[in-house]
């Protein structure tokens, strides 16, 4: 459970069950000498907390944690907290994908292993987006990423587009194998996929081209 806001309300106010009340001993309304959980509301005018730090005078060590019967005449305020449960962040795939054990695809190398391959329709809970175009997600008992171009859920990064700046040379990938080199002129934009950060490509830009794929 997470506090996730919290609203202060006037001692004038019926508690509710799980208010964090404060209190002021004196009476005056002003002072905030004591605090307790609501758990049960008795009357009108009086209520059950859990409270630490209380018991008779004669305990030691600070008192005890316990239940307590208290009065509208002794609270300060109440504060009512936005208590939310966290809920799980699905998503779905709006097309065939795969889970890979790192955040880049390497499709000649294999330093980012395919964990497991997922069909329009699966569900994965997500983690965490990295800002360029993939996510950490769990799928079932398995923990990777995956493009996030796959999922149905907004608000999630995308790849990044870049113009080249020079001519190049990049080397296609058709059906998972790739082929020698191409030039790419000067001018061309293209999406950044990924960029491998390990193995025999490490330093190699996986890149989309319309719909052609390079390690540039």
């Amino acid at each position: 459970m997470e506090i996730m806001s919290a609203q202060k309300r006037s001692y004038k106010d019926a508690p509710k069950k799980g208010d964090l009340v404060i209190f002021d001993f004196s009476g005056n309304h002003t002072a905030h000498t004591h605090i307790g959980l609501v758990t049960e509301i008795i009357s009108s005018s009086s209520f059950k907390t859990i409270e630490g730090n209380t018991g008779n005078r004669d305990y030691t060590n600070g008192g005890y944690v316990l239940e307590q019967t208290r009065y509208i005449s002794q609270v300060n305020c109440f504060i009512r907290p936005n208590y939310e449960i966290e809920k799980k962040r699905t998503a779905e795939l709006i097309e065939n994908g795969a889970l890979y054990e790192k955040a880049y695809k390497d499709i000649a190398g294999k330093s980012s292993k395919r964990l497991a391959r997922l069909r329009k329709g699966d569900k994965v809970e997500l983690d965490s987006d990295d800002g360029w175009g993939w996510s950490k997600v769990y799928y079932g008992s398995e923990k990777g990423y995956i493009m996030n171009r796959h999922l149905n859920k907004k608000g999630l990064s995308s790849f990044k587009t870049y113009t080249l700046k020079a001519d190049a040379y990049a080397q296609p990938i058709i059906n998972q194998k790739i082929y020698p080199s191409e030039k790419l002129r000067k001018g061309i934009k293209y999406q950044l996929i990924c960029e491998i950060e390990s193995g025999a490509y490490k330093g190699r830009k996986y890149i989309a081209v319309d719909k052609k794929r390079y390690y540039l």
